[in-house]
C-alpha cells in the first residue's frame, strides 16, 4: 500500500485556499465585526487576511519556532491568528479565556510565549494587571479591528496589520520561506491539559501529529458513511483553545475546504444553528443534555403537545429496533432508509410522528445536520438513542489532547450507545493488564513541555501512550470507558466504585445541574448536588411561591448566563 502523503498544516492551508478560492471559509455575525465582508470570508480572502497578520508578526521580529499564545473566545480572528502564527514558522499556545491570572502566567512563562493575542479589552486589562510576572511577554495584540489604543506593549489587530503592510516589501519573502520551510517534525501547537491534580501540562503537537490524524480521520469517515467536504458547514461554539473543536472543526475544515461558521456565543448556539444551518457540529454531553431538556419542554408545553410527543417517541422507539442488528449496533447511515424495512402500519405512524415532532426537532439544529460528534466525557446511552429516534445521528468518539482528537470513533452505520467505538483514524488500541487503555499510531503528541519525567511516565516501555482511562473492550473491538483510573473511588469496605456510572443517571434531569460523587475511604457513597436554579424559579413562579430575587447571582463564565447563587 502506498504511503500516505502528509501535507503540513501550512501546505494544506495553501492547497485549500487555491483549490476553493471562491468558496466560503468563514461565516460570522457582521454586527460583531464592524460589518466586515457582510459576515463572510472566502478562502482567498482568508489567505489574504492571514498573510497580512503574519506580515505584522514578522515585522515585529517574530522568529522561527517562537511561541505566540491566543487567549480569546471563538471568532474568525482566532482562526486567522492561529494560521498566521503557524505559517510564520511559529507555535500556537492556546489559553482558555476564563483562566485565572495565575494560570495564565504559568502557561505564558512555561511556554516562553513572547506574543499574546487576547479577545477583548476586558481580557487585556486582566493580563496587564499581572504582566510584570510574565517577563517573556513582548507584545499583546487585541483581536479586535476597532481597538486603537497603542503603547509599547499593546496594539490592536488593525494596527498589527498596518505595521505588516508598511513592511510588506521587507517581510513577504521571509514569510514565503517560513511557511514553505515548515516540516512535519516542527511544532505547531502547545495545548495545556487541565490535569486532574496540580498544574497543567503542555502537550506538544507537531505538524505530523495533526496531519497524520487529519488524513487518517478523513479515510475513516469515507469508510463509515461520514461525509465532510467543501459543501459542509461546521458551527464552531466549543472553545478553540481545546483540541476537540480546533481539531474536529477548524483544522478538519482546512483539510477539506469546508466552511466554519462562528456562533455569537455558546448561549446563542440554538439561534446560530438555525441561522447557519450546519451540516456538522462538535458538542459535549452536557450540551446535548441541555438541548434535549429544551426540546422536551418545548414539545410538552401543553397537555396535547406532551401527549403527541410521548406517542411519537414510542413509535420512534419501535422504529429504532429496525435500525438495530443482533449485536446492538444501530445503523444511522444516510444511505439506510429505515422506512423500507417497516411494516405498513408502523411506517404510517412513523411518517406522521416524523412530520409532527421529529422534523421540528431537526429544524432546531438548522434542518441540514448530517451528523454531530460528541466527546470529552461519557454520554448517556439512553440519551443517544433518544436523538437517534428523532433522526439526529450523534457519533460518540474518544480522544485526548495527547492523541490530537479522536483515536476511537463509532461507525455511523454501526453505532453502539455506551461505547466510544473501536480504534480509528489511524490509531491502534489495546487494554493493559490493569484495565488501562493504551494507544499508539497516528496523531500522537511528542511529549510534555519542560516535563521529561511526566513524558516518560506517559508511555510504556514499548511506546504505547497511557491514557489514564480504565476500559472494557468487546469482541468487535469497541471500547467502553469505565472511568478515569485516578477517579475510581475506594470505599473503606474494599469495594471500588466508578462514579461516572452514578453521575450519568442524572444527565437528563431538569432539576439537577451537576452532581459530584464522593466516598473515598468511607463506608458509603454520597453526592454533592447542584440544583438547576432556573428550573426551580420557574416552578416557584408557576406555583406562586415567593422568593427573594435580589439574592440571585448570575455568571457568564461559560458564555451563557447561568444562575449560580440564590437566597433561602
Amino acid at each position: 500500500m502506498a504511503e500516505l502523503r502528509l501535507p503540513t498544516i501550512s501546505e494544506a492551508f495553501y492547497e485549500t485556499c487555491a483549490k476553493f478560492a471562491s468558496r466560503p471559509a468563514q461565516r460570522f455575525n457582521p454586527d460583531l465585526y464592524i460589518d466586515e465582508n457582510q459576515g463572510c470570508l472566502t478562502y482567498q480572502e482568508l489567505q489574504q487576511r492571514v498573510e497580512r497578520i503574519a506580515f505584522g508578526l514578522l515585522a515585529l521580529g517574530f522568529e522561527k519556532g517562537q511561541r505566540a499564545a491566543i487567549m480569546s473566545n471563538n471568532s474568525p480572528n482566532w482562526t486567522q491568528a492561529d494560521y498566521a502564527i503557524i505559517n510564520s514558522g511559529g507555535v500556537t499556545v492556546t489559553i482558555y479565556p476564563s483562566l485565572s491570572l495565575n494560570e495564565v502566567s504559568y502557561i505564558v512563562n512555561d511556554s516562553m510565549s513572547q506574543f499574546l493575542f487576547v479577545g477583548n479589552e476586558d481580557t487585556l486589562q486582566r493580563i496587564l494587571a499581572g504582566s510584570d510576572g510574565m517577563p517573556s511577554l513582548k507584545k499583546i495584540i487585541v483581536l479586535d479591528m476597532k481597538f486603537a489604543k497603542e503603547n509599547q506593549k499593546v496594539i490592536g489587530l488593525q494596527q498589527l496589520i498596518k505595521i505588516g503592510e508598511s513592511q510588506r516589501a521587507t517581510v513577504s519573502e521571509l514569510y514565503q520561506e517560513r511557511w514553505k520551510g515548515n516540516t512535519l517534525e516542527d511544532w505547531f501547537s502547545i495545548i495545556y491539559t487541565s490535569g486532574t491534580t496540580g498544574q497543567g501540562k503542555g502537550a506538544i503537537l507537531t505538524h505530523r501529529t495533526f496531519a497524520s490524524r487529519a488524513i487518517n480521520t478523513l479515510i475513516t469517515f469515507s469508510q463509515t458513511a461520514i461525509s465532510i467536504n467543501e459543501e459542509s458547514v461546521c458551527l464552531s461554539f466549543l472553545p478553540l483553545s481545546h483540541i476537540f473543536e480546533r481539531g474536529c472543526g477548524e483544522l478538519i475544515a482546512l483539510y477539506t475546504g469546508a466552511c466554519v461558521a462562528y456562533a455569537d456565543s455558546p448561549s446563542t448556539m440554538l439561534a446560530d444553528m438555525r441561522k447557519y444551518q450546519p451540516t456538522w457540529i462538535n458538542c459535549v454531553p452536557r450540551l446535548y443534555e441541555r438541548i434535549f431538556i429544551t426540546v422536551r419542554e418545548q414539545m410538552s408545553a401543553s397537555k396535547i403537545k406532551g401527549f403527541i410527543f410521548r406517542v411519537a417517541m414510542g413509535i420512534g422507539d419501535k422504529v429504532l429496533t429496525y435500525r438495530t442488528d443482533t449485536e446492538g449496533r444501530i445503523n444511522m447511515s444516510p444511505e439506510y432508509d429505515v422506512r423500507k424495512h417497516l411494516p405498513l402500519f408502523l411506517k404510517l405512524g412513523y411518517l406522521l410522528a416524523d412530520r409532527l415532532v421529529f422534523a421540528k426537532v431537526r429544524n432546531i439544529f438548522g434542518g441540514k445536520l448530517q451528523h454531530t460528534f460528541t466527546a470529552s466525557a461519557g454520554i448517556s446511552p439512553k440519551l443517544l438513542k433518544t436523538f437517534y429516534i428523532m433522526g439526529i445521528p450523534v457519533v460518540e468518539g474518544y480522544g485526548l489532547t495527547e492523541t490530537c482528537t479522536a483515536c476511537n470513533v463509532n461507525p455511523l452505520q454501526a453505532l453502539k450507545p455506551g461505547k466510544v467505538g473501536p480504534a480509528a483514524n489511524g490509531s491502534f488500541g489495546k487494554v493493559a493488564e490493569d484495565g488501562e487503555y493504551l494507544v499508539s499510531g497516528a496523531g500522537m503528541f511528542i511529549g510534555y513541555l519542560n516535563k521529561p519525567e511526566e513524558t516518560a511516565e506517559a508511555f510504556t516501555e514499548d511506546g504505547w501512550f497511557r491514557t489514564g482511562d480504565l476500559v472494557e473492550m468487546d469482541e468487535d473491538g469497541y471500547v467502553k470507558i469505565v472511568d478515569r483510573k485516578k477517579a475510581i473511588i475506594c470505599l473503606s469496605t474494599g469495594k471500588n466504585i466508578a462514579p461516572a456510572k452514578i453521575e450519568v443517571q442524572f444527565s437528563t434531569s431538569s432539576k439537577v445541574e451537576q452532581v459530584f460523587i464522593i466516598g473515598d475511604e468511607r463506608k458509603y457513597i454520597a453526592a454533592l448536588i447542584v440544583p438547576n436554579f432556573d428550573y426551580f424559579m420557574r416552578l416557584f413562579e408557576r406555583e406562586q411561591i415567593s422568593f427573594d430575587r435580589s439574592k440571585l447571582v448570575y455568571s457568564k463564565a461559560s458564555g451563557a448566563s447561568v444562575c449560580i447563587e440564590v437566597g433561602e
